[in-house]
């Protein structure tokens, strides 16, 4: 076994080979700024789902045609609150013939009139009973 090969087998252990590759997809995707060039005719954007207002911004972008990615992390720690902000957002979209989905646990894609979302169903598991 090399020298390198042994580093590589003690940062996979240690797992900082997992935190060099999610670093280095970070540098990769790092953005010039919110600078779009040309303007686009729709976006996508990041809304930090805080309180009320920040919901009704989210149904403010839907309606300019956009699609919101939502993080609902803020609101975490108040479960009810959180539960009734996104009760309107989903019947709004359903309303404007729009979508709505969670990516996970602290992301919601929003999307505009006539945007959906293609959803997929877990899959059962081998000798897992479904029912229906």
């Amino acid at each position: 076994m090399h020298n390198g090969d042994l580093m590589g087998l003690f940062d996979k252990i240690l797992g900082k080979n997992e935190e060099t590759e999610t670093h280095d997809l970070e540098d990769l995707m790092q953005a010039e700024g919110d600078v779009v060039s040309p303007p686009a005719d729709f976006y996508v954007k990041r809304v930090e789902l805080r309180n009320e207002g920040d919901g009704e911004l989210a149904v403010k972008e839907l309606g300019t045609k956009n699609i919101i990615i939502l993080n609902v992390m803020p609101l975490s720690k108040q479960p009810n609150r959180l539960k009734t902000i996104l009760s309107k957002l989903k019947s709004h979209t359903g309303k404007i013939n729009g979508d709505i989905a969670l990516l996970t646990n602290d992301l919601v894609l929003l999307t505009p009139s006539n945007v959906k979302i293609v959803k997929t169903k877990p899959k059962a598991k081998p000798g897992a009973t479904i029912i229906s």
